[in-house]
């Protein structure tokens, strides 16, 4: 497998902008759109997620993953909904892993830190050879 850094440094800060597309998002909800109860606030976490997710998405192909198969239709649509899939991947390993981290004892803030990296590689791996698909031609003629 080659080590390809500069996919790394894209997904990096796609993924890092993504991050300030969510919370973005949740202020517009909160604090302009007015979703201050605690039934809207969570509805504005999960509409704030997936406006994020879809952003991520999105320049991930585009930037990110630009040598992949295009897809259209019905296709971009299962592509998407894989992207989402792996993020929920990546979302439960964050839970799973702070809980158990959480046993040891380990500073909540470094927890988290821990969390956000083994996901983001977790990520990195599906988007590449589950969501992306890219050519295997591609690879080799890399070696």
């Amino acid at each position: 497998m080659v080590i390809e850094y500069h996919r790394i440094k894209k997904f990096l800060i796609v993924g890092g902008s993504a991050g300030i597309v969510n919370l973005v998002a949740m202020s517009l909800f909160v604090e302009i759109l007015g979703f201050k109860t605690y039934l809207l606030k969570n509805i504005a976490n999960v509409a704030s997620i997936e406006i994020s997710i879809f952003y991520n998405f999105l320049f991930q192909r585009l930037w990110t993953w630009n040598d992949a198969p295009k897809k259209a239709g019905k296709k971009l649509l299962g592509q998407f909904f894989l992207f989402n899939s792996a993020a929920l991947a990546g979302i439960l390993i964050r839970i799973i892993l702070f809980a158990l981290l959480d046993l040891t004892g380990l500073y909540y803030q470094i927890n988290v830190v821990l969390g956000i990296g083994v996901a983001a590689a977790i990520d990195f791996i599906l988007y590449d050879k589950i969501v992306f698909k890219r050519d295997i031609l591609y690879e080799k003629k890399c070696l």
